[in-house]
């Protein structure tokens, strides 16, 4: 490769890098921690740095075309894309002085997200760019051109001047065609149509810069042309465009949908194949292939909200067949879906992926993510996200910790802590179904056989949608051993995440509440007390006893006050379980309100039962003196504090 061919790749590349970094930065404006936006900075720092150590980078814009040392570099969609829009905003001319750094692509990228009429109220984006303080970039603005009011003009403008034509709007446009004129069938009128267009166009001496205007008008026009010269003038054009520059222009005004719809509409009243029109416009280099894959989409009726769906099956999969099985499938599956989406933006930063797969599949997540945080239909989101629950069922049927770590957290980011409760929810339904009952199973059964910190470990970064999946299995599983070993899953998994196990206890079904009073017991700690207690007078007396338990598994000291109210106050069958509850928390507050209960319980056999707790109590020798002698107040029952000094007597004998 010569010095010069090794120079202009150089250069594409810095062009292709700015052009990511743009589709970054328009997902999220202004927001530079973006780690999309982040890596992308760093990609356009490292193209700067090769292209300016082979010398100054100064590229003139033609429309979507590049210009380097007089010559035009390599077409390439993406630079296309960053030509495209600096020439809609006036900018000819794009230089390089330096490497920039993030601050400095933020400021470009804000002029390049600026409409056009805001930049020039602003004094052009040449002046705007330079009023942030950026001095690594430079643009300059459509030209040469005298300057209105100059004393001097310079030479070359001066000679053979031409007066500049005036971009005509839609009405004048469709006079000078003489539209209402057309004769003959459609496909003679669009002839006719196209030839007035050139012969029209071909006269005009607009300004530079003032193409992207007529191309708008022109567009306009040819959208209010009837049905049919409509279609007959797409079909002319798609004949044409591989060598006619006027037809090449006229499908570039057209979006990807609007070409996709004209098409199918062709195929529809005529002979004409759509996708083969579709493959025809890609084969001439107008437009990419990802057309043909909508065409098709549309062609079998896959429209939903005006959003085009290319669908799984453009990517290769059936979906009448089981998943491909292959081995690091998330990034070519992923990045092969956003490719038939409408995020355009998040298509091109997946055209960057890098080589390893590691890189691969966390560039995927990041754009998915990305993609997932911005779109708005539903149905676009459940189908990434089946693709997305497909990938986890396999990582966690492989044991790979690693890979499930890094595909939940990006995802749920996007849609766990959306304020949208649909979309929360749309995250909640691709776990579970990721997580399967026979699968979910075969970890709970692992994690008796085993310490089960490999499976804790891959159902950790699930969060509370995770512990949710496998409450709705236990709440399911009829089989008992089964119950036992997702119980055992659950008070490892469910550390931490007490919420969706406390929602439980308002749960119709009895057994669903038992089991999450066991599970809080085990995983809950202090702050569920309250809703402990509550269970504790709950309907059913399996759940008011497992209640009780829980209450001084999970709470220790502070489930005193609670385990107390429980034996004054509560239903008759949990006010022994709580005085025994009381005599196995091993701390001074517990002796304390035993003797309490001892002293103003009215059921005579209950305070003797916290007499006897009280006893065996490492904290209890003084309270139950107290109650022997009927210190305290209320005083202890006569039959009471009898009973106290007998037991009293006992332990004296027994030291």
């Amino acid at each position: 490769m010569s010095g010069r061919e090794e120079r202009a790749r150089a250069v594409g590349a810095v062009l292709r890098q700015l052009w990511l970094g743009l589709s970054t930065y328009r997902l999220f404006p202004e927001d530079m921690s973006r780690p999309t936006f982040v890596t992308a900075a760093e990609r356009v720092a490292e193209a700067a740095a090769a292209a300016l150590s082979m010398g100054p980078v100064e590229v003139g814009i033609r429309g979507s075309l590049f210009v380097l040392d007089g010559e035009q570099l390599p077409e390439d969609e993406a630079a296309a894309k960053l030509g495209l829009a600096c020439f809609e905003r006036r900018v000819e001319l794009l230089a390089l002085h330096g490497v920039p750094d993030p601050e400095d692509l933020a400021a470009l990228y804000k002029v390049l997200t600026t409409a056009s009429e805001d930049l020039r109220e602003a004094g052009g984006a040449a002046e705007v760019l330079y009023a942030a303080g950026v001095t690594t970039m430079a643009l300059s603005a459509v030209g040469p051109a005298p300057v209105t009011g100059a004393d001097h003009v310079p030479e070359e403008l001066a000679e053979a001047p031409v007066p500049a034509s005036k971009v005509p709007d839609i009405d004048v446009l469709a006079s000078e065609l003489m539209i209402e004129d057309l004769h003959g069938s459609p496909a003679d009128q669009a002839r006719t149509l196209l030839a007035r267009l050139k012969s029209f166009t071909g006269g005009l001496a607009l300004e530079p810069g003032q193409g992207i205007d007529l191309q708008s008008a022109v567009h306009d026009v040819i959208t209010q042309l009837p049905d049919e010269i409509r279609r007959a003038l797409v079909e002319e054009l798609v004949d044409t465009v591989k060598d006619d520059p006027v037809a090449q222009r006229l499908i570039s005004t057209m979006s990807n949908a609007e070409l996709t719809r004209a098409l199918v509409d062709l195929g529809r009243t005529g002979p004409r194949d759509p996708v083969v029109m579709a493959r025809q416009l890609a084969e001439a280099g107008v437009r990419h292939l990802d057309l043909i894959d909508l065409t098709t989409a549309l062609q079998k009726g896959r429209e939903e909200a005006g959003t085009i769906i290319a669908g799984l099956e453009q990517l290769g999969l059936n979906l009448d067949e089981e998943p491909p099985q292959a081995g690091g499938s998330v990034g070519e599956v992923l990045a092969g879906y956003l490719m038939g989406t409408r995020a355009d933006d998040v298509r091109m930063i997946q055209a960057a992926v890098p080589h390893t797969e590691r890189q691969r599949r966390d560039a995927a997540l990041m754009a998915l993510r990305d993609y997932l945080l911005i779109e708005t239909d539903t149905e676009l989101v459940g189908e990434a996200l089946h693709v997305w629950s497909e990938e986890v069922e396999r990582a966690l049927g492989a044991r790979d910790v690693e890979l499930a770590a890094a595909l939940v957290p990006p995802i749920r980011e996007a849609l766990a802590g959306s304020s949208d409760p649909e979309r929360a929810t749309l995250f909640e339904n691709a776990v579970k179904h990721a997580l399967v009952r026979d699968l979910v199973l075969d970890m709970a059964a692992t994690v008796e056989a085993s310490d089960g910190v490999g499976v804790q470990a891959l159902l950790a970064p699930f969060g509370d949608a995770g512990v949710e999946a496998l409450l709705d299995l236990l709440a399911d599983e009829e089989d008992r051993d089964r119950r036992a070993h997702l119980l055992g899953l659950l008070r490892r998994v469910a550390s931490g995440h007490p919420g969706p196990v406390v929602a439980r206890l308002r749960d119709p079904r009895w057994f669903v509440v038992r089991n999450a009073a066991n599970l809080l017991g085990a995983t809950g700690g202090p702050v569920v007390l309250e809703q402990l207690a509550g269970a504790t007078r709950h309907e059913v007396p399996e759940v008011r006893r497992e209640a009780v338990k829980a209450l001084m598994v999970a709470g220790g000291a502070a489930a005193v006050p609670h385990l107390t109210g429980a034996a004054l106050e509560g239903p008759e069958d949990v006010r022994s379980s709580a005085v025994v509850a009381l005599g196995a928390v091993l701390a001074p507050q517990a002796a304390e309100a035993l003797a309490t209960v001892a002293r103003t319980c009215r059921n005579r056999s209950l305070a003797i039962r916290a007499v006897d707790e009280l006893a065996g109590h490492p904290e209890g020798r003084g309270a139950l003196r107290g109650v022997a002698t009927g210190r305290g107040r209320p005083r202890a029952s006569w039959r009471v504090r009898r009973y106290a000094r007998k037991v009293q007597g006992k332990e004296a004998l027994g030291s």
